[in-house]
């Protein structure tokens, strides 16, 4: 059961509105605090999440503040902590996005310069909050690329995807018509980030038909299901979250399969929990919600207890559906059915079933997940269009003055599990650690 916008709100421990928007991240130092880190400020909370610090900045050994874009923290030994974060070259006009990993030796309190993780040559991305340190200590750092013209000499931009609400066009585009490619692929290190590799075998593509017909990868997110033994998942546009298997602690892995989770075109977090079971945190929506322009408007949440396949207790972590499970639909492009192109340019043929009014909104994305012993927390994007829009242009009421476009729930373990004591199904066998399919 649902209670919208949450299941079952009573159980939270705190929500928090901040003004982070995707950029969070979180770690758990040694002494119990935890350490949060959003493009460069940082925070700190001594109390599992419930109150927190002031915002602080940090500057490393160059002078240069600490953080960016994408922005990851992880453990590292003894009392170091490691943070990744995408960075552009100004001599390059921007155009050469790469990721950069900071060393602190103290808990993050001084930072040493940092170290450049992924090659020059294309721009490489990644999404915040996906940095893994495995049983071996080696640190795992997923990333993706885009390939590809972003528009040509004249070319026509893309499509924008949208609905009414309250009488006026809002914006519910997501990629849902990007021009570029991408795929996605993992850099590892195995001296606490001081040098890097990437993986042996290239980039993870979907692949439908031998050299014929391929779909995009991006945003990925790992975990570690067993000893060696990762799980990616990753964002697509074929209205499912896809996922590869590495049995070598992330130097190869199998090719992109679709998982059984609906999702829209929005990334996930997959995480261990202590118990071995897995948790899964992202926007799942069926096809004709998305095509009713429903586009990130469940951010939900789903346990599987035999290692990732059978899925169980689904939540709804912030909602405008009722519903907290959604069965996929065929795997294939999943777009609006309502979208625009520049003046000038024929109007296509609609799905004019799929076209709605709507009186309200909203949307939630990008989830940063923080696993600890009794509680997990939750920061996603929160957006709202205004209820009585009066103004031509688009207004989100988390950009007005005083708002706010993040929130950060403290959740007990027991939520996730429908408020139940975490326990194992005994009717689905746990899938063997180092067993490959």
């Amino acid at each position: 059961m649902s209670n919208v916008p949450m299941t079952r709100p009573e159980e939270a421990l705190a929500i928090h509105e901040t003004n982070y928007f995707h950029s969070s991240t979180f770690v758990e130092l040694d002494d119990g605090r935890i350490l949060h880190a959003a493009g460069t400020t940082f925070t700190t909370s001594d109390d599992g999440g419930i109150t927190w610090s002031e915002p602080f900045q940090r500057r490393d050994t160059n002078g240069d503040r600490v953080g960016g874009g994408g922005t990851s923290l992880v453990n590292l030994s003894g009392k170091g902590i490691g943070l990744a974060a995408m960075w552009r070259s100004p001599e390059d006009l921007g155009r050469d996005s790469y990721l950069l990993f900071w060393r602190s030796q103290d808990a993050g309190k001084t930072w040493e310069s940092p170290v450049r993780v992924t090659p020059p040559g294309i721009s490489t991305h990644a999404y915040q909050d996906v940095l893994l340190r495995t049983l071996s200590g080696r640190i795992i750092l997923p990333v993706y690329i885009s390939l590809g013209q972003s528009t040509g000499p004249n070319d026509v931009k893309p499509p924008a995807s949208g609905k009414l609400v309250n009488g006026q066009w809002v914006s519910t585009a997501a990629h849902f018509f990007d021009p570029r490619f991408s795929c996605s692929y993992v850099c590892y290190s195995d001296d606490d980030g001081r040098t890097w590799q990437r993986n042996k075998d290239g980039e993870l593509i979907i692949l439908f038909d031998w050299n014929a017909t391929y779909s995009y990868t991006n945003e990925p997110s790992v975990t570690e299901v067993g000893a060696g033994k990762l799980l990616m998942f990753m964002r697509s546009g074929l209205g499912r979250l896809f996922c590869a298997w590495s049995y070598d602690n992330g130097e190869t892995w199998t090719r992109p399969q679709p998982t059984s989770l609906a999702s829209s075109t929005a990334p996930s977090q997959i995480r261990t929990l202590p118990n071995g079971h897995l948790l899964v945190v992202w926007n799942q929506e069926s096809e004709d919600e998305v095509k009713r322009g429903y586009n990130r408007t469940r951010l939900s949440s789903a346990i599987s207890r035999n290692g990732g396949s059978v899925w169980e207790f689904f939540q709804n972590v912030e909602s405008i559906h009722e519903e907290t499970r959604v069965e996929p639909g065929p795997i294939r492009p999943v777009r609006p059915a309502e979208y625009h192109f520049e003046p000038g340019t024929p109007s296509p043929e609609r799905e004019r079933e799929h076209i709605l009014s709507a009186n309200f909104h909203g949307r939630w994305s990008y989830p940063s997940v923080l696993v600890m012993k009794d509680r997990v927390l939750i920061a996603h994007t929160y957006s709202v269009y205004e209820e009585h829009q009066t103004r031509a242009e688009l207004i989100l009421s988390s950009r007005k003055e005083g708002g706010f476009n993040q929130k950060l729930k403290v959740l007990p373990l027991t939520w996730f599990y429908g408020g139940k004591e975490p326990a194992d199904n005994p009717f689905l066998p746990r899938a063997q650690e180092t067993a490959k399919p």
